[in-house]
C-alpha cells in the first residue's frame, strides 16, 4: 500500500515536472519573440519602459536602466512597452505619447518595420538555432520532418512486416525502387505508400554488394484510406558542424513550408481541423517534454516557426497588423487618431479571445474525448 502511494505520489511530481517544463518552453519562446522587438529597439535608440513575459498580475519584477522587466502571471503571451507606441495590451502605457528623440513615433519608417519585424526574425533564428543543433547532436525520429530527414539506410524492420520476409536488415542500403534510383528516404516511402498489395523489387546495397529484393507491399488502413507499407525505419545521419547548419536552415524551411500551407488552407478552403488552441499547444508541448530533450526542442522550433508566421498575419494585435497600420500612416504622411486605433485593437482583441474561446473548447473535447 505504501509502495503504491509512493509510486503515484511519484508519477504525480514527474507529469508537474513536465508541465511545469512544458509552460516554461512557451515561455521562453514568447519571451525570445519579445527580445526581438526589445533588441531592435535599443539597436535604434528607443526607449523600452516594460518588458514582460506573460500577461496579467506581474509575480516578478526588476529594474535594469530604463526598463521594469516582469515575469507575469498568465505565461501565454508577453509584450515589449515602447515609448511612442500606443498599442492596447502593451503594458501600462504611461510613455505611449512620447515625442523626444528616444521614441518610436519619430523614428523613419524602415526602422518602426524592423522593431515590428524583430520577433518575427528571432523566432525564426530560434528554430535555425535549434534544428541546426539537433543535426548536430541527433535528430530525434518525428513526424514532424521525418522522413524528409532520413537516408536511405534502413535503421530497424518490424518483425513479421513485408521487409521482414523479404530478409531485408538494418544497414541495407536503398539505391532503387523497381530499377528506379532513389536518394531520400521519403521517395521510398511515397512509392510504398502508393503501392499496396504490389509486388515490388528493392536494389540495395548491403557491406559493399549490390543486390535486388524482390518483396510483395503489405497494407495498412489510416482514416478510411488504403496504404502501402513495408515495416522499416529509415536512419536519420548526424552531421559535421557546418553541415548541421546547412540542413537546420533546410529543415526550418521545411517547416515554414507546412505550416504556410496549413495558414492558406485555414483561410482558403475555411479548414480549421489543423488549428489548435493554447490548451493544445500546452498539451503538444508537455508530451514532447515527456519524449525527451531532443523531441522537446524540436517542437519549440515548430512553435517558434508558428509563432513567426502567425505574427505575419495583418491584424492590428500582430506584428504584421502593426507594419501595416503604420505603412498605411507613412503613406498617409500623418498618425491615425487615437480613438480609430484603440477602436480596431480592441475590435480584433474581442475577435481573438473569441477565436482561443472556441479553439479552447475545440482542445477539451479533442483531449478528453468527449462525444
Amino acid at each position: 500500500m505504501a509502495m503504491a502511494l509512493i509510486s503515484s505520489i511519484a508519477g504525480l511530481a514527474q507529469h508537474l515536472f513536465f508541465i511545469a517544463v512544458g509552460i516554461i518552453g512557451i515561455g521562453f519562446l514568447i519571451g525570445f519573440h519579445e527580445l526581438g522587438h526589445f533588441i531592435f529597439c535599443k539597436i535604434f535608440r528607443i526607449a523600452t519602459p516594460s518588458f514582460s513575459i506573460g500577461m496579467g498580475p506581474r509575480l516578478f519584477t526588476k529594474k535594469i536602466g530604463e526598463t521594469e522587466f516582469a515575469l507575469s502571471a498568465i505565461p501565454l503571451g508577453g509584450y515589449v512597452e515602447i515609448a511612442g507606441a500606443a498599442e492596447v495590451g502593451q503594458g501600462e502605457q504611461k510613455q505611449a505619447h512620447r515625442a523626444d528623440q528616444h521614441s518610436f513615433a519619430k523614428k523613419p519608417y524602415y526602422q518602426k518595420m524592423l522593431v515590428m519585424a524583430g520577433g518575427i526574425l528571432f523566432n525564426l533564428l530560434f528554430a535555425y538555432i535549434a534544428l541546426s543543433l539537433l543535426y548536430f547532436v541527433g535528430m530525434p525520429k518525428s513526424a514532424l520532418l521525418y522522413p524528409a530527414n532520413a537516408s536511405t539506410v534502413i535503421a530497424s524492420v518490424e518483425p513479421e512486416s513485408p521487409a521482414a520476409i523479404a530478409q531485408l536488415q538494418s544497414g541495407d542500403d536503398v539505391l532503387a525502387f523497381n530499377g528506379i534510383a532513389v536518394e531520400k528516404a521519403e521517395e521510398v516511402i511515397n512509392q510504398v505508400k502508393n503501392n499496396p498489395n504490389t509486388p515490388a523489387t528493392l536494389t540495395i546495397n548491403r557491406n559493399g554488394t549490390q543486390q535486388e529484393i524482390p518483396l510483395v507491399i503489405g497494407q495498412r488502413q489510416i482514416q478510411q484510406s488504403t496504404f502501402g507499407f513495408l515495416g522499416v525505419d529509415f536512419v536519420i545521419p548526424r552531421y559535421s558542424f557546418f553541415q548541421s547548419i546547412s540542413m537546420g536552415i533546410k529543415a526550418t524551411h521545411i517547416i515554414i513550408g507546412q505550416v504556410w500551407h496549413a495558414l492558406k488552407s485555414i483561410f482558403t478552403q475555411k479548414n480549421v481541423q489543423q488549428l489548435g488552441g493554447p490548451l493544445m499547444v500546452i498539451s503538444q508541448t508537455i508530451k514532447g517534454a515527456e519524449r525527451g530533450g531532443k523531441v522537446f526542442l524540436l517542437l519549440l522550433a515548430f512553435i517558434s516557426v508558428n509563432l513567426a508566421l502567425l505574427n505575419i498575419i495583418p491584424l492590428p494585435i500582430m506584428d504584421g497588423g502593426q507594419a501595416l497600420l503604420y505603412t498605411i500612416e507613412a503613406i498617409l504622411g500623418r498618425s491615425l487618431p487615437e480613438k480609430t486605433r484603440i477602436l480596431i485593437h480592441y475590435i480584433c482583441w474581442i475577435a481573438v479571445l473569441l477565436l482561443v474561446i472556441v479553439l479552447s473548447v475545440k482542445d477539451i473535447f479533442h483531449l478528453f474525448s468527449i462525444g
